[in-house]
């Protein structure tokens, strides 16, 4: 199957850097486009602690940290990306609601996540982002793992540093 409409949803973490990888890839593989998602959710703020004008300015800062990161995430896969019709994209709201909208939106035919993100206490609350997105998604949905590391790697790591 050729998925030449490849969403991915990225938060910066390693999971979501291997997403992205996986996502440039198939979508290269297949000449298709790749359209990729930062969502920022809304943290609760205690105003006594950052005046109310100050919201807006770290608001702004939240912004663009992540179009930075985002820019540096399509630099570092710019040869990777060759062939590839890319769009980005940082928006705020709840993550799976928004990954969901704009794959409907966008006629998504896979969406590509990492596998975690989310603080624990969240996952355990309200289930994770990839977890809802794939019980939601009306297109196909991949969850990726990064690599994992061997033993041996991280013990001679350990020993050399240590």
């Amino acid at each position: 199957m050729a998925f030449r409409r490849v969403l991915c949803a990225v938060d910066f973490f390693p999971e979501s850097l291997e997403a992205f990888r996986v996502a440039a890839e198939l979508a290269r593989l297949h000449s298709g486009s790749l359209h990729v998602i930062h969502v920022m959710e809304a943290q609760p703020v205690v105003s006594e602690w950052l005046p109310i004008n100050g919201l807006g300015e770290v608001a702004i800062q939240l912004v663009e940290k992540a179009n930075a990161a985002m820019e540096a995430l399509v630099a570092s896969a710019e040869s990777s990306l060759r062939g590839v019709s890319l769009t980005t994209e940082v928006t705020t709201g709840r993550a799976f609601v928004e990954i969901l909208d704009r794959a409907q939106k966008w006629r998504a035919e896979l969406i590509v996540l990492g596998s975690q993100g989310a603080p624990l206490l969240e996952k355990l609350v309200l289930g994770s982002t990839a977890e809802r997105v794939m019980k939601a998604a009306s297109c196909s949905a991949l969850i990726t793992r990064p690599p994992q590391r061997s033993v041996r790697t991280e013990v001679s790591r350990v020993h050399v540093n240590g």
